[in-house]
């Protein structure tokens, strides 16, 4: 596939709801001037520039390419003394060689299905040692099939700029991709109602499209892969350009006037390009150099889908406000209990015999209290108890498992009956098709089709008798000589 689809979906789970409220913590509680450090880490070339009060400070870049963590705390650190940043909060843009952006079809399916393949892509994908980090975006669901659009970082990565903004006393609230800066500047370009438009975009070798309606809202992305043959690059990137135009006529009926081009012109030139298209193409209105990348990457919403800072990073700053706050009410609490004690003190030194009687009764009240918060306790675990009973129902796993048999079933394999009956706290499985293979790649399409039932997501146990059925059948098959026998198995099982 030379090229990647992606369809931008609101659907992302419960991640975007804390970063919309620690997103609009900052916009009610922080001071409303925009103040940061803003950094990129482009194929291991740094550069950062301070932002102070929505207005641009001071800027600086580091010779040389930063290899190791070690080398970019010190980046940092030179960063923070050559842009004389007073504040804490930073945004960094990141271009790697090891971050890896996929797009999946994939069969519909519940969430938590899918979570659980990602990880398995996202595992598999990886070029390097250890853990991986990813976000997803859902894109339009076709023909039973949804898109998903993936992009994997190295977990080591985003380790290793947390704990140096840790160390440094920084707070990063920003981590995303140099394709964030890409698909930001759609929102700059004119569109008339009824229209879309599409950007050309190349930075650091890579080329990406991004169209968009008249909110400026991004709708659709491809990123092109590197060229596998000896096309010219223009033609290349003109080709794929008249299919993205004619797909989006097809999909959602809009008509596309201009298309944008923005990128570096010693790598590629509109003009390269323009041959190969009928739409006019225009440059876009702002010519980026690496500081407007910079103030861009400062800019954007900490809710972004592709924003790679964990969640607990974000939640810091409220987390650190009701911290102080916390400890000025114990503080205030303190005062004021301390001379509420003495007036007491004082108090009872002339009425200490009505205040003992008062005593006495109070530790009378406070029993029948407890007695009879007791019993209300003992009737609400009854109500939960009888509550949990009623509303007790069997959740339902047909449609998730046939939804996921589809996507491993061999396609030499021909199922004509599934059978899924629960049976107390398990499922009892039954499936009966046939094979259009010789005896020998039945057998291993076979032993491939258990193991991976009993290695997924539902783990399904396979008796093993329908080795011993499959091979019966065969041998009768052989003694009659029927030409173009289909042999035909049965598999039963369970699901714990």
């Amino acid at each position: 596939m030379p090229l990647s689809f992606t369809t931008i979906s609101s659907k992302q789970g419960f991640r975007p709801t804390i970063l919309s409220l620690s997103d609009l913590f900052q916009k009610t509680f922080l001071p409303k001037g925009l103040t940061v450090l803003s950094m990129s880490l482009i194929n291991g070339r740094f550069k950062a520039m301070s932002i102070i009060n929505d207005s641009i400070h001071r800027s600086w870049e580091r010779p040389g390419v930063i290899m190791k963590s070690e080398a970019l705390r010190q980046a940092i650190s030179d960063a923070i003394h050559h842009t004389q940043y007073p504040g804490t909060h930073i945004a960094v843009l990141v271009e790697d060689q090891r971050c890896i952006t996929l797009t999946l079809q994939l069969p519909a399916m519940p969430l938590t299905d899918l979570l659980t393949i990602l990880e398995r892509k996202a595992q598999q994908a990886k070029t390097w040692e250890g853990p991986a980090a990813w976000r997803y975006r859902l894109g339009m669901q076709a023909r039973g099939k949804q898109s998903v659009h993936l992009e994997i970082w190295p977990q080591s990565l985003i380790d290793d700029l947390i704990q140096i903004c840790e160390d440094l006393g920084l707070h990063l609230q920003q981590l995303a991709s140099l394709s964030a800066f890409s698909e930001s500047q759609l929102s700059t370009l004119p569109v008339e109602p009824g229209e879309a438009t599409v950007l050309i975009s190349m930075f650091e070798g890579k080329v990406m499209f991004v169209a968009g309606g008249e909110d400026g809202t991004p709708f659709l992305i491809r990123h092109l892969a590197p060229a596998q043959d000896w096309v010219p690059l223009g033609e290349r990137i003109g080709t794929e350009v008249n299919r993205t135009i004619m797909f989006i006529i097809q999909q959602l009926n809009l008509t596309i006037p201009h298309i944008w081009f923005l990128g570096e012109e010693e790598r590629l030139t509109l003009e390269e390009v323009q041959p190969h298209v009928s739409t006019p193409i225009l440059p876009c209105p702002v010519n980026p150099d690496w500081k407007y990348w910079l103030w861009v990457g400062a800019t954007l919403p900490i809710n972004l889908a592709n924003n790679f800072t964990p969640s607990h990073v974000l939640r810091a700053p409220l987390r650190n406000l009701f911290t102080h706050t916390v400890a000025a009410t114990i503080a205030g609490l303190l005062i004021f209990g301390v001379g509420t004690a003495g007036l007491i003190e004082g108090y009872f030194s002339k009425n200490r015999d009505s205040v003992q009687a008062m005593t006495n009764q109070v530790q009378s009240f406070q029993q029948d209290q407890q007695d009879w918060n007791g019993r209300l306790v003992a009737l609400h675990n009854k109500q939960q108890w009888v509550r949990t009973i009623t509303n007790a129902k069997t959740p339902s796993l047909e449609g998730p498992f046939l939804s996921y048999l589809g996507t491993i079933l061999p396609p030499q394999t021909i199922l004509f009956k599934v059978s899924l009956k629960r049976r107390n706290a398990n499922w009892d499985l039954e499936l009966t098709g046939n094979t259009s293979t010789n005896l020998s790649e039945t057998l291993l399409l076979l032993e491939e089709f258990v193991q991976q039932l009993a290695d997924g997501p539902y783990h399904v146990t396979v008796h093993k008798d329908w080795r011993d059925q499959l091979l019966t059948q065969t041998a009768t098959s052989s003694m009659q000589k029927t030409a173009g026998q289909r042999y035909r198995f049965t598999m039963k099982g369970n699901i714990a």
